[in-house]
């Protein structure tokens, strides 16, 4: 029993130092091992390319592809721009290199948040609402659906899981806009591998008790739109920042709104503290700030979305 008694409290002890790391180390997730610090994150097996062991000319490893095809015909207009990723099934937005071409796109802020989704839980039906974006400052959304008013708002009615605007039923709405870079965190959260990414972002969802629907948007969108790049470290933003750059009002009462949205950073090699960063490898846990899912209320709001650094 004392040997029991023993082991749960080591397995205890490792899980509470791996919440948050020391300086000049690296928060990692996995789904095998859970939390950890590193100063340079462990990949796994998956994430390398083996080439066969007889292949020692580098100049060989390409010589089984075809050769390249060439136009000899005067190409159109649009061509040039063809070393661009527009969005498209891999693509989040009008990417380049390592984020989103920033030229493509209105108003200022270097984080692009593409596709906030918003969802609602509620016992009523046919319940009026408004939601509005009540920012002092001007706003320049990229898209919204459906359209908002004059007033940055949307009305309708909330019909349990669904919202009614102008008699067209939604099972979410959405919007794009950029935000400042500097009213973003960046010292929580963890970095993993792609797969890996996606799954902690549904963890982190699942236990907020986002709805069954908006995970399974969350997984089905994100799972092919998120860029191939080998490692990220995801950086949660939540009602704290969030309600800071973009406040929203709702005018039902009992009721409450949680917001969630992970800044991704692509790493083509292992993150490494050794190696000079733009933005800081998040060492604290982000669960230690997120909103509480505890208490339930009548009408409850979740919002969850993904966002890139613009290049």
């Amino acid at each position: 029993m004392r040997l029991i008694f023993l082991f749960i409290l080591v397995i205890s002890s490792v899980e509470i130092f791996a919440k948050n790391c020391s300086v000049n180390q690296i928060r990692v997730w996995s789904p095998e091992s859970g939390y950890s610090c590193h100063i340079k994150m462990q990949s796994s097996q998956g994430d390398c390319v083996l080439l066969p062991s007889d292949l020692k000319d580098p100049s060989e490893w390409l010589s089984n592809f075809p050769s390249a095809v060439f136009r000899t015909k005067p190409q159109p207009w649009w061509a040039s721009q063809g070393d661009l990723h527009y969005p498209n099934l891999h693509f989040p937005g009008v990417w380049q290199n390592r984020g989103i071409n920033a030229s493509y796109y209105t108003g200022n802020g270097e984080v692009h948040a593409l596709k906030p989704n918003i969802y609602v839980e509620s016992i009523h039906k046919n319940k009026k609402f408004t939601f509005v974006f009540d920012s002092k400052e001007e706003l320049n959304f990229l898209a919204t659906t459906p359209y908002l008013d004059e007033k940055n708002s949307w009305k309708g009615k909330i019909n349990n899981d669904k919202f009614e605007i102008e008699g067209i039923n939604y099972d979410y709405l959405f919007y794009d806009i950029r935000f400042p870079k500097d009213k973003m965190q960046y010292e929580r959260g963890l970095c993993a591998n792609r797969e890996e990414t996606i799954k902690w972002m549904l963890k982190d969802l699942s236990e907020m008790k986002y709805p069954a629907i908006a995970l399974q948007d969350f997984e089905e969108h994100w799972s092919v739109k998120i860029p191939d790049f080998p490692f990220y470290c995801i950086y949660p933003q939540y009602n704290k920042q969030l309600d800071e750059v973009l406040p929203v009002t709702i005018n039902v009462p009992q009721t409450t709104f949680v917001r969630s949205l992970y800044v991704l950073i692509p790493h083509r090699t292992e993150p490494d503290v050794d190696e000079p960063q733009e933005i800081p490898f998040p060492m604290l846990d982000s669960t230690e700030v997120r909103p509480s899912a505890l208490i339930k209320h009548e009408t409850m709001f979740k919002e969850w979305g993904v966002a890139f650094l613009g290049q």
